[in-house]
């Protein structure tokens, strides 16, 4: 079996590690053939992830991860086989780069408000190569030796990938701590995916929506969604099962991508996870095949 992952951040995400030439080694060693690399919100390592791809014979799909909401929902929408220089999805990343920046002092501010301590440096140390991510806050404040006697912050350091459940429990839109910012509609995500050449798929639907929130999915695909990530990192036995069943029953294509970080995410490796066989990578090539003979 060909070991793929579809789901890989480089340092172009303000949260991951290693940069494009290191992701592509790892790869070697794992014995990855094909890998996508899709960072939150940027194109920005995919030029050089291929250029490496080739270098050390991985095939390298160009992808990103990019944040949009719907209904309320906040989502997390991967796009594969993307054109990276596509001036509309370019200009999409610099937006939501730009918005990023723009918040840092207002979101700083409403966390010290909250009681936590952390410096406006702290945050910026974390992601010197992208702009900050909610992430980028929690690790300040995990590390600040100020905050250690904090009960909510001691409560969240013992969690399994506590800076994530931080997030999603205080920071994320509609909690305490959420800084009204920009994040685009998913029609206008989907439409540049597919402007770009690309296929949509949507990222670890388990951690975004309920099971009763189906008809959120239905709408997406109406809305030119192709598929699910139904075998990630994120998801339980239970979760598969019901995203898969749901791919089937739609004819939607499924994936398979670890979400790869880094340290942000230690537990996670890159490339072991469930049915990432050859076969996805297919479906997917096919999908793109069809609907650039529809576009014709």
């Amino acid at each position: 079996m060909m070991v793929v992952d579809l789901h890989v951040h480089t340092t172009a995400s303000s949260d991951g590690d290693y940069t494009p030439r290191e992701i592509v080694e790892m790869a070697v060693k794992k014995k990855i053939r094909v890998m996508a690399i899709t960072d939150h919100d940027s194109v920005a390592a995919v030029e050089a992830g291929i250029r490496w791809g080739v270098a050390y014979n991985v095939e390298v799909i160009p992808g990103c991860e990019l944040f949009t909401q719907y209904q309320g929902r906040f989502l997390h929408i991967l796009g594969y086989y993307i054109d990276p220089r596509d001036p509309d999805l370019v200009e999409l990343c610099e937006r939501s780069a730009a918005d990023s920046v723009k918040r840092i002092d207002l979101q700083i501010k409403a966390l010290r408000e909250g009681g936590f301590y952390l410096e406006k440096e702290k945050v910026l140390e974390q992601c010197q190569r992208s702009s900050p991510l909610y992430s980028n806050y929690v690790q300040a404040i995990f590390e600040d030796a100020r905050n250690s006697n904090n009960p909510v912050v001691r409560e969240y350091q013992q969690k399994d990938m506590g800076v994530i459940q931080f997030c999603r429990k205080f920071m994320c839109m509609g909690k305490e701590f959420y800084i009204p910012q920009f994040i685009p509609e998913a029609e206008e995500v989907l439409n540049i995916i597919r402007k770009s050449g690309g296929i949509s798929v949507l990222a670890h639907p388990g951690v975004n929506l309920k099971k009763e929130e189906n008809f959120i999915i239905d709408d997406l695909v109406r809305l030119g969604l192709a598929g699910l990530e139904v075998y990630t990192s994120h998801h339980q036995l239970e979760d598969e099962k019901f995203y898969a069943d749901y791919c089937k029953e739609h004819q939607l294509i499924y994936t398979s991508g670890s979400d790869f970080h880094g340290s942000f995410k230690p537990k996670v490796k890159l490339g072991e996870i469930k049915n990432n066989s050859l076969q996805v990578v297919e479906m997917l090539k096919k999908a793109v095949r069809e609907e650039g003979g529809k576009q014709k």
